[in-house]
């Protein structure tokens, strides 16, 4: 912990605050700078979530300045120095062409996220069809990102309500007209990034409700 100055004295403990609120941290570097730093004045604290009131000792609102705090899953850096408290929220559906390698995977995954402005620690867990439970690559890219997986059955991805991008072959092969879109919404509040295919793997992105709270 890095906080121990900041607890004592009330004001904001950012490393704290993210263990409570399953948060990742940016850099545990530029944590302990922001927590020196919130010793000796007020700095400034945006979200792409709204901020409730009153915000933390130590912060004030703001988007710009040499060192700040930004909260959220977007892959944002308003400030010259920017520790990012990261929600991980964002649940990723995937599917694949049986035999994809275990890069092809994590590239595919990486780039989706890239092109759309979302930061990978932001991920909660890799989600797909029973079917691929075995599939080496896609174990594989998981292990080595620690990211967690997890599998469910062509039953509970068709009770998934949405629209989604079907594919008549899909459900040849699978019994559901989507596995990725329908792997991503199951138990989340709303899909951000449609299915997107790249070199045989097709990754969707969807995000759990999650919202700030202090105190």
């Amino acid at each position: 912990m890095v906080t121990t100055a900041t607890d004592v004295r009330g004001k904001f403990a950012v490393d704290a605050w993210a263990a409570r609120h399953g948060c990742a941290i940016s850099g545990m570097g530029l944590a302990k700078v922001v927590s020196a730093a919130i010793l000796e004045e007020d700095i400034p604290l945006c979200s792409q979530f709204p901020l409730p009131s009153p915000l933390p000792e130590g912060t004030f609102a703001g988007e710009t300045g040499p060192l700040g705090i930004f909260i959220g899953w977007r892959a944002r850096t308003p400030f010259a120095r920017t520790l990012r408290l990261i929600p991980r929220v964002l649940r990723v559906g995937v599917g694949c062409r049986r035999g994809t390698a275990a890069e092809t995977v994590e590239n595919a995954v990486r780039a989706v996220f890239a092109e759309n402005g979302l930061d990978t620690a932001a991920i909660r867990g890799v989600y797909s069809i029973d079917l691929k439970q075995d599939e080496a690559g896609l174990l594989d890219a998981c292990e080595k990102n620690n990211w967690p997986v997890y599998f469910y059955t062509a039953q509970q991805l068709r009770g998934v309500a949405g629209d989604f991008t079907p594919s008549d072959f899909v459900r040849s092969v699978t019994g559901v007209d989507n596995v990725c879109e329908r792997a991503a919404l199951l138990d989340a509040e709303k899909l951000i990034v449609q299915k997107t295919a790249r070199d045989g793997v097709t990754v969707a992105v969807a995000a759990e409700h999650w919202e700030v709270r202090f105190g």
